[in-house]
């Protein structure tokens, strides 16, 4: 049976206004061949192919499409990023396709619904993250993903988007599962096969990659697009740091616009400098290879040696195994057949980003230029120290003399990500228990269950104080907060405060309406409520102010811990992985305990306690008293007066909203 990209050279047409019109060219994107035959071979149940952008991933997810419809009709769903993705890109060019290959033209029903093409007496189902009764309503041979990355994790409201797809796949026993995307928040090294002597992207340490796709190819073949040198004929896997410009990382670095000119391709066998000249006739004799598979240049293809033995194995292919039903594969960006994306254009733009020190701009040129992850660099805990501090306590057990319990609430979208906590003189405290009550925030059935997390008792004790963020859903926040004005307050944290926290009386709505309620809102510093939280980490776990854990708490509460690192140089934090919720809650949590002046309790006199007390007092008397009362009239037209003096620039007197 042919394979999809066998197909798309036979049949497919690619229309004016596309990089390349005309005949579909497999000989361009030879890097998908093995995804294409991957697809086509029985033992393979779950295919993932990571890289950057114009590589050619939704083309070759469409060219399965019509591969399987043209050749062996089956229901297939795939499922893009979002609603528009899908109506004003993909369905679009699927239609396009199927009207330009002339065998699919008789079998297509034009008449089809935008979302529910029929081909053939079957269908193809498009769906998109944000809708899991599309996904889940209809069963298919094949199930595509694209942009696995670019969803949150929860879109579906359902769990993981890759899994939700999966079982759709259950009722059939040759189903397969496709995902593809490029690659977002990570750590990872690189690491030297004992075997072959090639480079390989290492297996990456718990918790320190994000990125779904990434965790995806991880758990595959962990194939790689390997290319031979022009020069020396050694194979090698392209990837960031093989890219050279004049200077690179020294003090005579060059300019961005020398780096265009100038970059080069470094071979790590013999040192040869490579021009972009050689990128196509590399990947025109390009192989997927696995860890301990050594390829070496033959006229006519390539032998693979693995453990002792030899595999003659066309140019574009891969050694077949049955060692694992997931076959996956990373290329790198180095190898896009466009033109534009030549090693010049790579390395101007890694060198803009590495010079404006902008995180974001950073991780875009590492994620979509190269398909590598990426993720900035800072002084955090590792989330094994953090899971260390388990206790020998349980989930919903109150330790030993924790008399004060305070809830934090983080709110998103489809959830509310919660913390209880207890705590006692000296800052003292154990984590009871945490946890996320499922359902749209903007509806009332999520809150009614907060409503009884509120009321809910611990061995006898009830909350002394929920904080709860009102950054998202403001309005329902404050309509929560209203009615249990008794012991709730509404939160908001700032990327930096002249002081810890300050209550602040909110008179208008978001809207620029004059609210009746005589709502509060108590601002804090975020900055300085997460560093608190990465410094009880790393505190002694048998000192007054000791930061513990029970025995059950999750890997997920600990990874997200430390999903934010702080940057000395720019004094800024950033995230290293997406799911922060809990560091927010437990920063929360910290000026919480401030505000019930709890850091102020006398505790026994003893020398250890002394020194914890000194730490713990952050601010003065008058500095807490301030905090604690709503910003007069009168105060506003002074600070106003300040900021409108000569010399003083009139965005000095207002703080950045930390943005979560």
């Amino acid at each position: 049976m042919r394979n999809a990209a066998q197909w798309a050279s036979a049949n497919r047409i690619m229309p004016p206004g596309s990089p390349k019109p005309g005949p579909f060219r497999t000989e361009s994107t030879p890097y998908m061949i093995p995804v294409c035959e991957a697809f086509a071979l029985p033992q393979f149940s779950k295919i993932t192919f990571v890289m950057g952008t114009q590589m050619g991933k939704s083309a070759t997810m469409q060219n399965i499409i019509g591969w399987r419809l043209d050749d062996q009709p089956a229901p297939i769903i795939y499922v893009g990023p979002t609603e528009n993705n899908i109506s004003d890109v993909v369905e679009p060019k699927i239609v396009e396709m199927f009207e330009q290959a002339a065998s699919l033209n008789l079998k297509f029903d034009h008449k089809s619904p935008r979302y529910k093409k029929r081909v053939a007496g079957v269908h193809l189902r498009f769906a998109w993250a944000g809708s899991p009764a599309g996904i889940a309503s209809d069963s298919a041979v094949i199930s595509l993903v694209d942009e696995l990355d670019r969803p949150d994790d929860n879109a579906t409201g359902e769990g993981d988007l890759g899994d939700l797809v999966e079982a759709r796949g259950d009722a059939f026993d040759d189903s397969k599962l496709g995902l593809t995307s490029t690659p977002t928040h990570g750590k990872v090294l690189t690491t030297q096969d004992p075997d072959s002597g090639l480079t390989h992207w290492a297996i990456s340490s718990k918790g320190r990659v994000y990125s779904p796709i990434w965790c995806q190819w991880e758990l595959g073949t962990r194939h790689e697009w390997a290319v031979p040198c022009p020069h020396c004929n050694q194979y090698f896997i392209p990837r960031s740091d093989l890219l050279w410009w004049p200077g690179r990382g020294s003090d005579d670095e060059c300019s961005a616009n020398t780096a265009f000119k100038e970059a080069r391709l470094v071979c790590p066998s013999s040192g040869c400098q490579i021009e972009d000249k050689h990128r196509q006739s590399m990947n025109a004799k390009g192989v997927a290879v696995a860890p301990g598979e050594l390829p070496i240049l033959k006229d006519d293809g390539v032998e693979i040696r693995y453990q002792g033995e030899s595999y003659n194995v066309p140019f574009h292919s891969f050694r077949h195994s049955d060692e694992n039903t997931h076959f996956s594969i990373w290329v790198s960006g180095l190898c896009s057949f466009s033109a534009k994306k030549s090693y010049g254009f790579l390395a101007k733009k890694l060198l803009e980003a590495l010079k404006s020190g902008k995180p974001g701009k950073i991780l875009t040129a590492y994620n979509t230029g190269f398909g590598e992850v990426y993720a900035a660099s800072g002084d955090a805990p590792e989330w094994e120290e953090v899971y260390a501090l388990r206790s020998s306590y349980k989930s919903m057990e109150v330790p030993d003399g924790m008399d004060t319990l305070i809830c934090t609430v983080d709110v998103q979208k489809r959830c509310l990500y919660y913390t209880v906590r207890g705590w006692k003189a000296g800052m003292t405290s154990r984590l009871i228990e945490h946890g996320q009550l499922y359902g749209d925030t903007d509806k009332l059935e999520v809150w009614a269950e907060l409503d009884e997390l509120a009321a809910r008792e611990w061995e006898g004790q009830s909350l002394s104080l929920i904080g709860v963020d009102c950054g998202y859903r403001t309005d329902e926040v404050h309509a929560w907060v209203r009615r249990h004005k008794t012991k709730a307050r509404a939160l908001m944290g700032f990327k930096k405060l002249t002081k810890p926290f300050r209550k602040t009386r909110i008179e208008v709505s978001k809207l620029g309406k004059v609210r009746k309620t005589g709502d509060s809102r108590w601002d804090f510093d975020a900055s300085s409520a997460k560093a608190w939280v990465h410094s009880r980490v790393r505190w002694a776990r048998d000192q007054v102010g000791s930061w513990l854990l029970p025995a059950d708490v999750t890997e997920d509460y600990c990874k997200q811990i430390v999903a934010e690192e702080f940057l000395e140089d720019e004094a800024r934090w950033v995230r290293t992985s997406k799911d922060n919720h809990y560091l927010d809650c437990e920063g929360m949590q910290y000026m919480c305990a401030r505000m019930l002046k709890i850091d102020r309790r006398k505790v026994e006199k003893t020398h250890e306690a002394e020194a914890v007390a000194e730490q713990e007092n952050l601010s003065s008397e008058k500095e807490e008293t301030e905090a604690s009362q709503p910003e007069t009239p009168v105060k506003k037209r002074a600070a106003r007066t300040r900021k409108s003096r000569p010399g003083r620039s009139k965005k000095s007197g207002f703080v950045k909203r930390y943005n979560r």
